[in-house]
C-alpha cells in the first residue's frame, strides 16, 4: 500500500507503509522515517515522489540547480547523518542502502552530498566519528551571509533520550 497522497501520480518502486513509517522522533529532529524492515547494503529503498519546482522548501531534495522535488511525505522526511544508512541517487530519484538497515532504524542521507544550499542550515548532532558540525549545503557561499545555524540543544537532547533509544539512528552492535 503506497505512503504518498492520491494527488501525487504513482511512481514505480515508491515506498510502501510495509517498509517506511512516518514517526515523530523528537522536538529536535522533528520527523523522521522509520524502516521498518531490513535491507541488503546497495538494496533499492525507494524511489522519492512530489512536486517539481524551481524553489528551494524544507523538505525539498535537489535534482539540478535550480530544480527541487517537494516531498513533505516520505523523502523529506529522510534525516542528516555524517554517515549516512542511504543515499539520493540523484538521476533516477532512488534511495539506496549505504549499508545494512535493520528493522527499527530511522533512514538517514548526508544532505551535503545532494544540496548545494540548504533551506535552513544546522549544526549536526549525528554522533557519528566523521561528524562535519556545521551543514550548510555543498557550496556555502551561495548560503544567505549572516544565517543563524539552527544548534543542538543539549538539554532537549537529554530530555528526549527515551525517544532517541526507541528510533536509533544506527542499532548497537
Amino acid at each position: 500500500m503506497r505512503i504518498y497522497p492520491s494527488h501525487l501520480s504513482p511512481v514505480s518502486l515508491e515506498p510502501q507503509i510495509e517498509d517506511f513509517c512516518v514517526v515523530d522522533v523528537d522536538s529536535e529532529f522533528g520527523q523522521g522515517l522509520l524502516v521498518l524492515r531490513s535491507f541488503q547494503q546497495g538494496e533499492t529503498l525507494f524511489r522519492m515522489n512530489g512536486i517539481l519546482t524551481s524553489e528551494l522548501t524544507l523538505h525539498s531534495l535537489q535534482l539540478a540547480p535550480d530544480l527541487h522535488m517537494d516531498d513533505p511525505y516520505v523523502a523529506g522526511k529522510v534525516l542528516h547523518s555524517c554517515a549516512p544508512n542511504s543515499r539520493l541517487e540523484v538521476a533516477t530519484q532512488l534511495f539506496i542502502a549505504n549499508r545494512a538497515i535493520e528493522a527499527g532504524e530511522l533512514l538517514t542521507m548526508d544532505y551535503e552530498e545532494t544540496e548545494d544550499v540548504l533551506f535552513r542550515p544546522f549544526m549536526c548532532c549525528c554522533g557519528e566519528a566523521e561528524c562535519r558540525g556545521e551543514i550548510v549545503g555543498r557550496q556555502p557561499s551561495l548560503a544567505t551571509s549572516g544565517a543563524e545555524l539552527q544548534t543542538c540543544n543539549l538539554q532537549e537532547l537529554v530530555y528526549e533520550l527515551p525517544l532517541r533509544e526507541r528510533y536509533p539512528r544506527r542499532k548497537p552492535a
